[in-house]
């Protein structure tokens, strides 16, 4: 059997991506086959989406091994993960219920969309200065994506790219003003930056919203600061305050 690495996996195309599966299936609007490499891979299930590999968004036994599921099991856990951070267009454009289901949806636009048409990205690590003059007229004609931070020669996809993710934001701030909501959403990132441990606790969490000058002084003034640089309502305020003092009792609890 072939020693399969990442770099050969995510070159594959749809062709043989589907002559290689054991299994196939659609999971809102994209084609998934479930292929064994063997080796360290082992299971796994490819994404494709308009003929394209969304290997970003792929699943491999590798991250599963310490947990020893069956193939079954393995099977359906793959199903469920990827039925959670694929979304279909009228998803992503609908109603939000939850923090978490707002920032799935974030992830996918992100991280996944854009990968359905050929780009350049801007990153990279320490171009020469050839390589920077190279990627300058490579992109001349193009068209950015300030959505995935990448060049694209179809006009009309990074627009309607955009359009998807002004609607998701629109989506969001409808929430702005939910108490429940919001507090979710704090406790949420609290636990993402280790909230308990992080001594510019406030700043990470509070960054998420928007960009804020870090303040040097007293705790308390230094909240207000950041709750005035980002323009929070009443309720966003108090959300936040209610989600710190729930978020350490949860920390307190552990360590008791």
């Amino acid at each position: 059997m072939k020693d399969w690495n990442i770099d050969m996996i995510q070159g594959m195309n749809e062709d043989e991506a589907r002559a290689m599966a054991l299994d196939t299936m659609q999971i809102k609007g994209h084609s998934v086959y479930f292929v064994d490499f063997g080796g360290y891979f082992k299971y796994s299930a490819l994404v494709f989406a308009e003929g394209r590999h969304i290997y970003y968004a792929n699943e491999y036994e590798l991250h599963y091994t310490h947990m020893n599921y069956s193939r079954e099991r393995l099977h359906k856990r793959f199903v469920k993960i990827l039925t959670g951070k694929l979304f279909t267009e009228e998803e992503i454009v609908g109603p939000i219920r939850t923090y978490d289901e707002y920032r799935s949806k974030s992830n996918y636009l992100h991280n996944y969309y854009g990968m359905r048409r050929e780009n350049v990205t801007i990153f990279a690590i320490n171009p020469s200065a050839n390589e920077r003059k190279a990627f300058k007229q490579r992109t001349a004609s193009m068209m950015y994506d300030p959505v995935c931070f990448a060049y694209f020669d179809d006009v009309a996809f990074v627009e309607h790219h955009v359009d998807l993710d002004i609607a998701l934001e629109k989506s969001w701030l409808e929430h702005k003003d939910d108490f429940d909501v919001m507090k979710s959403a704090f406790i949420s990132e609290m636990y993402n930056h280790e909230y308990a441990i992080n001594y510019q606790g406030d700043w990470d969490v509070l960054s998420v919203w928007g960009n804020i000058e870090y303040y040097r002084g007293g705790p308390e003034q230094e909240l207000q600061s950041y709750f005035d640089q980002l323009k929070f309502t009443d309720t966003q305020r108090r959300a936040y305050l209610a989600a710190r003092k729930e978020y350490l009792r949860q920390a307190n609890e552990c360590v008791d």
